[in-house]
């Protein structure tokens, strides 16, 4: 597995949760660390699950994703961004959808015949949007169930 062709965007995020993980064993932090090394490790799993199933994703595409997975768990969780910022789950949870939204389209658009357009629009619509509203109503389900533990 090469990691490299991926964004510079996705390489400075790999390079700070590095340094963070680093300075967090030095200061003795042991939450942060593990908190880096996990936003580290899922971004590296997304990688090899693309590189391994072969799938054509845009730079621009997976450097959202490994953008978005350290806003959640290294901003949001060990920085606290949560709390800090009142728009940041709402900012996370737009770019989310906007995500979710986009595959849904692809999938759909998979579904109905590849490259040519054999589905009427109203129904890509229908089905992308109940796509991106499924995931996104599961998100809120286990966000939830997490909150309570």
């Amino acid at each position: 597995m090469t990691f490299r062709g991926h964004a510079y965007l996705t390489y400075a995020v790999w390079i700070t949760l590095c340094v963070a993980f680093v300075s967090a064993l030095i200061g003795g932090r042991w939450s942060l660390a593990f908190v880096a090394v996990l936003t580290f490790v899922l971004s590296i799993a997304l990688a090899l699950a693309v590189a391994r199933f072969r799938i054509q994703l845009p730079l621009s595409f997976f450097a959202g994703i490994v953008l978005f997975i350290f806003g959640t768990i290294f901003l949001g969780e060990a920085f606290d961004f949560y709390e800090r910022y009142w728009w940041w789950d709402i900012a996370l949870h737009g770019g989310s959808a906007v995500g979710f939204g986009l595959i849904g389209f692809l999938f759909v658009l998979t579904l109905f015949e590849g490259d040519r357009l054999a589905a009427p629009h109203w129904a890509l619509a229908l089905i992308t949007f109940c796509f991106a509203m499924t995931i996104g109503v599961s998100w809120e389900v286990f966000e939830f169930a997490m909150d309570q533990l």
